[in-house]
């Protein structure tokens, strides 16, 4: 008989006799592991398989400077940020892309994403779709919120000398070197776990989400060999210098990069995956919420990243609604809240 997930987050509305009441809650798992690899907080089914999804973007961005292919075009740390993104679309977003692909000679149409995840032509950010409704702009392959990653496997290929054309499928070199890298920061064996395509056409692979955990941690780790370890740098210095290439304005990843300014990184992922790196404590962190909801897990993860002691005071309350986000009537009162399950305990 399986066992349900704790509660990690909880909406609440009103007061009844007893404070106040749940509306509804979110389940789910999480796992804090350092970079020996030792768990050292877990809630739930964390040896349960997740598809990762795009949490994984600063892992598969690693290839891209391993192989030399980064320095070769000259690639500067707006890019390496972008490859590491879920952008929101924004006219920084596309035009950095689109000058990417022109210093490397390729165009917007060698990119084997569509215009947008999901079969959808809309942003991440409702504003930006509503811009470009209004101003009748049209979704390209470059306004995928994934089209930064893109662009990083096609410049690689292009170093290694390689196709460009089928540069997503499973078998090409540069798909096999960005699971060589996963399984190596992973630590786990990917031969013959369930693979399916993420939302950008790339292989997605599930595997248990201590495993992505463990990734993240490694992130942190002082022992990962010279061209791993200055790869890895360079990726965490980018999204450090660049929080808004990573995501956009008004995101939970940009906004809780700047306010940490380095001691904390996030990538959020699709269907409620989260991941986290906290270098100065050598931690990473992953959680999935059961029902796919980005609700619950950014503040599911802001809670964790508050209850590990990563937010000093001045980012604590310069992000104090991604811990407890106020819910309001449309004439502002203040009525509840989405706030840290009953579950969501340290010990």
């Amino acid at each position: 008989m399986s066992t349900a997930n704790p509660i990690l987050v909880e909406v609440t509305r009103g007061q009844t006799q007893d404070g106040a009441l749940a509306e509804s809650c979110h389940r789910g798992a999480a796992a804090v592991v350092n970079s020996a690899g030792d768990v050292v907080h877990a809630w739930g089914d964390i040896d349960a398989l997740v598809y990762p999804r795009s949490t994984l973007k600063p892992v598969q961005a690693l290839p891209l400077l391993e192989t030399g292919a980064a320095d070769h075009f000259g690639i500067g740390t707006q890019e390496i940020a972008l490859a590491c993104a879920s952008h929101n679309s924004e006219p920084i977003h596309v035009a950095r892309v689109r000058a990417w692909l022109g210093r490397i000679g390729l165009g917007v149409d060698d990119l084997e994403c569509g215009p947008s995840g999901g079969g959808t032509c809309e942003s991440i950010s409702l504003e930006v779709t509503k811009a470009m409704s209004r101003a009748g702009e049209t979704f390209t392959r470059a306004h995928n919120n994934c089209s930064g990653k893109h662009t990083g496997f096609l410049t690689t290929a292009l170093h290694m000398g390689e196709p460009t054309q089928g540069y997503i499928g499973r078998d090409h070199a540069v798909q096999r070197r960005v699971t060589d890298a996963l399984e190596e920061m992973s630590g786990e064996t990917l031969d013959y776990a369930p693979c399916s395509s993420d939302g950008c056409g790339i292989p997605v692979f599930a595997f248990p989400l201590v495993g992505l955990a463990r990734a993240m941690a490694r992130m942190t780790s002082d022992r990962l060999g010279r061209t791993r370890g200055n790869g890895v740098k360079r990726v965490l210095d980018a999204m450090t210098a660049h929080p808004d290439m990573v995501a956009g304005a008004k995101r939970f990843d940009t906004r809780i990069m700047q306010a940490c300014k380095g001691t904390v990184l996030t990538k959020v992922g699709a269907e409620g995956v989260h991941a986290a790196i906290v270098p100065g404590k050598g931690l990473g962190v992953a959680l999935k919420i059961d029902d796919g909801a980005t609700r619950a897990s950014e503040l599911a993860m802001g809670c964790i990243l508050d209850g590990l002691g990563a937010l000093d005071d001045v980012a604590r309350a310069t992000i104090a609604d991604l811990i407890e986000a106020p819910i309001r009537t449309t004439l502002g009162e203040r009525v509840g809240e989405v706030r840290r399950g009953v579950d969501l305990k340290f010990d």
